[in-house]
């Protein structure tokens, strides 16, 4: 597809396509921009400076995007469980989409409402070394929603409202559309794919836009990712909007835990003495936090490769560090993190189970 995902709102908004000097990505962005605004091609640059116009909680932000998709004309579904127990294929539920496949997306069943919106809980375990490294990764995360489910008999909307749908509520809460670019990145999961946009500013990915119209086939002729597929006679509006991300960028915190859960955070800090390295060391801590979209924490990487690899970026702004050092400033508080959720996911994964 020369052309990308071109959409009329694209070009009618000022919108161009462009390409990424670093991971060569196609990105719509109204400004010339050398890169894409993904981390890692880019670092953080919300954190000090909110992307929003006024702070919010977990509460504020559900609502205002729940609130949103109402006025247009969007029907709030209950959340789902967060054990998968429709699912064959996962334990858990690690995105909205999840709860609608495959009864529904196969269209074996109807949607409970079309179009819809929803706020789901989910627990995602594969990014367990990252937590409290990256300053953004979490194991229990709401993934707020808007789907529509469309067929041969019943259109209701498809990527370009999507699209216009995401754009509109962001810069209603205040964020500039200047600083959005949308990344093209085609997704594949749960033996659905399509094409996607990755929402993007400030250096973080607020949310995902998939354009769901093809199933898996072995003897199908698209491939995407290594996957064949086939398309098929419905087409799936699957967004996914971090609602952790959302009040992060609302506040800009040095990482995602203080935004998130401020008080829990302060407790375990002061439990943990650790206050007053946090008065000693902020500006670096801040630092720190803005390059730590750079790290791609996975399990079995060289921590101390990662380690040095940021150092070196913050020795070069005017830090004086050795390894030791900087590891003896960040170790303490990564681990304090880290236990804080893996605790809040044991939790959560005990009460649905038991």
């Amino acid at each position: 597809m020369s052309e990308g995902l071109s959409l009329s709102f694209f070009h009618d908004s000022g919108f161009t396509r462009q390409k990424c000097s670093k991971c060569n990505s196609f990105f719509w962005s109204t400004v010339e921009r050398e890169l894409c605004g993904d981390a890692p091609c880019v670092e953080y640059s919300f954190i000090g400076k909110p992307l929003f116009s006024k702070p919010m909680n977990l509460d504020e932000a559900r609502e205002s995007f729940l609130a949103f998709f109402d006025k247009h004309n969007h029907t709030r579904v209950e959340r789902a469980p967060v054990v998968a127990r429709w699912r064959n294929d996962i334990y858990l539920s690690i995105a909205s989409i999840a709860v609608f496949q495959p009864h529904v997306t196969s269209g074996a069943s109807k949607p409970p409402a079309n179009p819809l919106t929803i706020s789901q809980p989910c627990i995602r375990l594969n990014d367990l070394e990252s937590v409290g490294r990256s300053g953004r990764h979490l194991t229990t995360f709401e993934m707020m929603a808007h789907h529509a489910f469309n067929t041969e008999n019943e259109k209701i909307y498809w990527q370009n409202h999507t699209v216009e749908l995401c754009h509109e509520l962001y810069t209603s809460l205040g964020l500039d559309g200047a600083k959005i670019t949308y990344k093209e990145n085609p997704w594949v999961g749960g033996g659905n794919g399509g094409e996607a946009l990755e929402v993007l500013a400030g250096g973080l990915e607020l949310a995902t836009l998939v354009f769901m119209d093809l199933e898996e086939d072995s003897d199908g002729d698209i491939e995407l990712k290594g996957i064949k597929f086939k398309r098929m006679p419905r087409s799936i509006v699957d967004t996914g909007y971090g609602l952790e991300r959302l009040v992060w960028a609302s506040q800009g915190t040095p990482t995602i835990y203080e935004a998130v859960f401020p008080e829990a955070v302060t407790y375990l800090t002061q439990k943990a003495n650790l206050e007053e390295l946090l008065q000693t060391s902020g500006s670096l801590i801040s630092e720190n936090a803005k390059l730590c979209g750079v790290l791609s924490v996975d399990y079995g990487s060289d921590l101390t490769e990662l380690r040095q690899m940021v150092l070196d970026r913050l020795n070069a702004s005017g830090h004086k560090l050795s390894l030791s050092e900087f590891t003896s400033i960040i170790e303490p508080l990564e681990k304090l993190v880290t236990v804080l959720f893996l605790a809040m996911s044991r939790q959560v994964i005990w009460h649905v189970w038991f």
